[in-house]
């Protein structure tokens, strides 16, 4: 529960290496705690995130997109300036088109992101920017480099067992 409230929006799969458990006792762990009401799991692409009960749908949506790394970089391109054109957003994250594309159009599906008319063309911007911020800073030491982390869960077959079920 602790390391859940200590890093919300984390995976199963992250909690098993913080906290160097085997995959069944995480599993079963989890599911207790889920089942007691004491954390909420939910699904979100491929996996699950985790987060302590009390926490908003609202700061949710927000902590998941803060664990995307591209997300995260959108978001807060999108929180520090009240207004972003596409372009704007591709040259502050320096990812391609396409994916600023897509993690763009997730962010917006959320609402974590909005988009709108000024002067003839589209403008994006994040509605609850203080929030975005305010979760940052009070949730920054979870959000760190979670690449390597992604990398092994995108190739499962890569761990011990070849079965481990994705977090």
């Amino acid at each position: 529960m602790e390391d859940v409230s200590g890093h919300p929006g984390t995976s199963a799969r992250e909690i098993q290496h913080r906290l160097s458990l085997g995959w069944g006792d995480t599993a079963y762990q989890l599911d207790r705690l889920t089942k007691a009401g004491a954390i909420r799991r939910e699904r979100g692409g491929r996996r699950d995130y985790y987060f302590a009960s009390e926490i908003t749908w609202e700061d949710r949506k927000i902590l998941r997109a803060l664990n995307s790394p591209t997300q995260q970089a959108l978001l807060l391109a999108l929180a520090g300036s009240p207004s972003s054109s596409f372009a704007e957003l591709q040259g502050k994250t320096s990812v391609s088109k396409s994916t600023v594309s897509f993690h763009l159009t997730v962010l917006l599906r959320q609402g974590t992101a909005e988009t709108f008319q000024s002067a003839g063309s589209r403008r994006y911007r994040a509605p609850r920017a203080e929030r975005v911020r305010e979760l940052l800073r009070v949730h920054r030491e979870s959000f760190g480099s979670r690449i390597v982390d992604r990398f092994a869960e995108s190739f499962g077959g890569l761990s011990d067992s070849g079965t481990e079920p994705e977090g």
